[in-house]
């Protein structure tokens, strides 16, 4: 990988960086340095420079986990969870992008591309305004956040979507898109209340790792995720509502199908009772001689069908 400052010396630590790392940023006391390949032997020469703990190095490549944070003597460890929503799959992904942070210095540890990392990347190259790994790690997290209610109008306009068919003709289809955009809904409120906690740690001004100017800035990340999670249980709320909207749709339609043949069986009976009794083996039929007596029979038929037809509209029922 190419790197984006050229490696001069480390500032954290003896020797060059791993084979297969990036040093993003590179300035007096503060070194950034991102891997995107957990399970390759860069992070555990990583972890052997710095000192990483093997817990931490095993939750880098058990993916995905959601946002937390460990503290340990001389940094901290960090778990975020970046959202991306599919809206012709109706699919919800979760990713996770780990954080070593210390006194002078940022591991960012990823599988594959990182949108969030690499905006982060353009961001602060050339960017003398940093000063602590800090405020690298806001960077991140802020856009990770970000995105976040982007994604939600992604969801609520396949709410929408599904709305509308609902309130026409719903068919079998509808009920599974319910069901999977609840389903991706219970998973984003997972990944931001965890991440809802992550922020409030870092918002207490007792981390060492942060400086107290970044706290008001994590408080305002931190206000993003409530914000998110309250959107968040208002399409719950409105996904519930068109689900019973959905159950209240097909019972109507059922009920008028039932309703449809019973006033045609209803209808039917009578006159199949005619023609049953009409038909049977008298010695002498009624209009038998009559040439026309299969029309006046029919004709009355056909006018007992009008006069039950008539009284079940004058009772409403069709």
């Amino acid at each position: 990988m190419a790197l984006a400052h050229p490696p001069a010396a480390h500032a954290a630590g003896a020797g060059a960086p791993p084979l297969g790392s990036r040093i993003v940023l590179q300035m007096q006391g503060l070194t950034w340095i991102d891997l995107d390949q957990p399970e390759a032997p860069d992070l555990d020469r990583l972890a052997a420079e710095y000192g990483f703990h093997e817990l931490a190095v095993e939750d880098c490549r058990n993916h995905p986990q959601l946002a937390k944070i460990d503290p340990f003597a001389d940094h901290l460890f960090l778990i975020a969870n970046s959202i991306s929503f599919d809206p012709a799959e109706r699919e919800l992904t979760v990713r996770e992008i780990d954080f070593f942070l210390g006194r002078n210095y940022l591991v960012t540890v990823h599988d594959g591309p990182s949108r969030s990392v690499d905006q982060v990347v353009a961001r602060v190259t050339g960017d003398n305004r940093i000063r602590k790994p800090a405020d690298i790690l806001y960077y991140v997290l802020d856009s990770i956040l970000d995105r976040f209610l982007p994604t939600l109008d992604e969801i609520g306009d396949t709410i929408d979507e599904i709305e509308d068919k609902v309130l026409g003709v719903p068919d079998a289809a509808c009920l599974e898109k319910i069901f999977r955009l609840k389903r991706n809904l219970v998973s984003f409120r997972r990944a931001a209340a965890a991440q809802r906690e992550l922020l409030n740690v870092l918002s207490r001004r007792d981390s060492e790792f942060v400086p107290e100017n970044l706290v008001i800035y994590f408080r305002d990340v931190y206000d993003h995720v409530v914000a998110t999670m309250e959107m968040i249980e208002s399409y719950r709320d409105l996904l519930s509502g068109i689900l019973e909207i959905y159950l209240t749709q097909t019972a109507n339609r059922t009920n008028d199908i039932v309703k449809a043949l019973t006033l045609i069986s209803t209808i039917i009976l009578p006159l199949t009772l005619v023609v049953g009794w009409y038909g049977m083996n008298f010695e002498r039929l009624p209009f038998a001689s009559d040439p026309n007596g299969v029309w006046y029979v029919s004709a009355a038929m056909v006018l007992f069908a009008a006069v039950l037809l008539g009284y079940f509209r004058k009772r409403g029922w069709i």
